[in-house]
């Protein structure tokens, strides 16, 4: 049993590393592909399906009085540096072209004049194309107000409408020829003298003005953007917001854009923690494949197929206690196979054995009543002989008896104090005939006396057999020998417990004559065993005296063993008393 937990111990212990082993390098694993996954995903796939997530989003607009941007200090100072740059782009065509200079109001006329004057009469502004001379119509567009130099289509699509990028005016009308011209604004320190021109003039004189320029230039304050209080990199990254010159504003609804953004971090655990999930399926079907193995291999042992099914290797301590459990089925069926086999030889030694005495007691008794005139000596000595044959075949019949009560564990032990000396003499004496016939002399040595306390009956029965054994398989002319004393020796075996130490009777019945074999010695107390196989008619027995007696022996909390040395063989009983 304690073999049976330690194997127990050590397969749990080894399932728990495997198991253990398995889920750590898998999680290493995931970990590690998972993070290279991240990063790769942040690096490369974010930013492109998040600029495609805020495309999709839709626009919304709100009108000057929901965006409330008059109060507004950064939007008051765009729009004053774009009413600034719009000014200094129509003074500048003004200068440019006389027609539209007749047709300007005298405020703008003034600030065209003022402009001129202050740069020297030169052109501030050129036409960039080759058209430039021709072409009234066109675009113009300030790069040095404010943050975008948008292209034209790049500004349309952002704002859903003709319009440029923050503090710069573009007009997408082309000329008849298909041909497209960009005028470009004055030099920033143009814009400075524009800013100074305008600075005397009152807040309504610089709106008109400012309406002027938009319509000149083909365009109207709704449509002109302001700078953003974005930086150039966030509009880049969040061009999401849109002011325009009228105090109205666009923007886009990123309502979906943000829920996907939320779900970012949730979406990241669920994923890792999916990839745990398939690291622990991948641990736990290498522990079924375990338990498969084991399955199969207790099917193959149950079945008792031949070959035995491969186990994996932190299944060894398994293995091996299959293999003993193997090996004690082996064992169990070797003695269970010769266990069958004595009972049929005792069945056969029952038949023969019965068969031989009742032949006899019938065969005399069939004399005795054929022959009514037999002479008086001759008919007693028959009656003797059937007599004697009953005799022995109820003595045979009461071993069986006996055998069959022992192995039903009901031996029945009355002890009583008795000098054990004295009992070995008087058994001894018993085998005088028996002994005298075959010229063997039985000594006894014992020491006077040896006082017992054991069930006297059955200590005497266990001598009978010992002594009806040596006497009959000594030699002739040699000597069986009987020692009988007290010893101590260490705690009782068998049913009994005793102290650690107690004194015990140890009885030695020696003789010199065949030797019993090594192989035979203790499969000579197994029941229904014996180690020759032909049977004496007139002194065999039922071969189970040996059994009896030790059976006996241990029921005392004894035991009985043999020795066999050179033809000198040795039984020693020992019991407790």
């Amino acid at each position: 049993m304690e073999k049976q937990h330690g194997y127990r111990g050590e397969q749990l212990r080894a399932l728990r590393r495997g198991f253990a082993r398995r889920m750590v390098a898998g999680l290493l694993a995931w970990t590690a592909l998972f993070g290279v996954w991240a990063v790769a995903v942040d690096a490369f796939v974010a930013p492109r399906l998040a600029d495609a997530i805020s495309s999709a989003c839709p626009w919304r607009t709100l009108s000057a009085q929901e965006a409330d941007l008059d109060d507004t200090v950064w939007f008051e100072a765009s729009l004053e540096k774009t009413r600034v740059t719009m000014i200094s782009c129509y003074a500048a065509l003004l200068a440019d072209d006389k027609t539209a200079y007749d047709r300007a109001s005298d405020d703008a006329r003034g600030v065209s004049d003022a402009l001129g004057a202050a740069t020297g009469g030169a052109k501030s502004s050129g036409v960039d194309s080759s058209d430039a001379a021709t072409s009234g119509d066109g675009a113009m567009a300030d790069q040095g107000a404010a943050t975008g130099q948008e292209s034209a289509s790049d500004a349309s699509d952002a704002s859903g409408k003709d319009g440029v990028s923050d503090g710069a005016l573009q007009n997408l009308d082309a000329a008849a020829d298909g041909s497209m011209h960009e005028y470009r604004s004055a030099m920033p320190s143009e814009d400075a003298v524009v800013a100074g021109i305008l600075a005397d003039r009152d807040e309504a004189s610089k709106q008109a003005l400012f309406e002027e320029a938009c319509a000149a230039l083909g365009t109207d304050p709704s449509a002109v953007r302001v700078e953003s209080p974005w930086t150039t990199e966030q509009a880049r990254q969040l061009w999401n917001e849109m002011y325009y010159a009228d105090g109205h504003m666009e923007y886009r609804d990123l309502g979906f854009y943000d829920f996907v953004r939320s779900l970012r971090l949730s979406m990241s655990v669920v994923l890792y923690l999916a990839g745990v999930i398939a690291v622990l399926a991948f641990a736990l079907a290498w522990l079924t494949r375990c338990f498969a193995s084991l399955f199969d291999a207790m099917e193959a042992l149950f079945t008792k197929r031949d070959e035995e099914p491969g186990l994996p290797r932190e299944l060894e301590p398994t293995a091996r206690a299959l293999a003993d459990l193997r090996r004690g089925r082996d064992d169990a069926e070797r003695a269970a196979l010769a266990a069958e086999q004595r009972k049929n030889e005792l069945v056969a030694y029952l038949a023969h054995d019965i068969r031989t005495p009742l032949t006899s007691i019938v065969g005399y008794l069939t004399l005795l009543a054929e022959a009514p005139d037999m002479p008086e000596a001759q008919r007693a000595r028959y009656a003797q002989v059937a007599l004697d044959r009953s005799y022995r075949l109820e003595s045979m019949m009461e071993e069986f008896f006996e055998i069959t009560r022992y192995n039903l564990g009901s031996i029945p032990i009355e002890r009583e104090r008795f000098d054990a000396a004295l009992l070995c003499r008087q058994v001894a004496d018993e085998f005088y005939p028996a002994a005298k016939a075959r010229s063997i002399d039985i000594e006894v040595c014992a020491d006077d006396p040896i006082e017992c306390f054991a069930d006297a009956e059955k200590v005497s029965r266990v001598l009978n057999n010992l002594l009806k054994n040596a006497v009959a398989y000594a030699d002739k002319e040699s000597t069986v020998t009987v020692r009988a004393r007290c010893e101590d020796a260490p705690g009782a075996v068998g049913k009994e417990e005793r102290d650690a130490t107690c004194r015990a009777l140890v009885v030695d019945v020696e003789n010199q004559g065949r030797e019993i074999g090594p192989e035979h010695l203790q499969s000579i107390f197994e029941k229904f065993y014996r180690e020759d196989g032909a049977r004496s008619t007139e002194g065999g027995g039922a071969g189970l005296g040996l059994a009896i007696a030790r059976e006996i022996a241990r029921a005392h909390g004894g035991d009985l063993t043999a020795t066999s040395v050179a033809g000198r063989t040795v039984f020693t009983l020992r019991i407790p008393v």
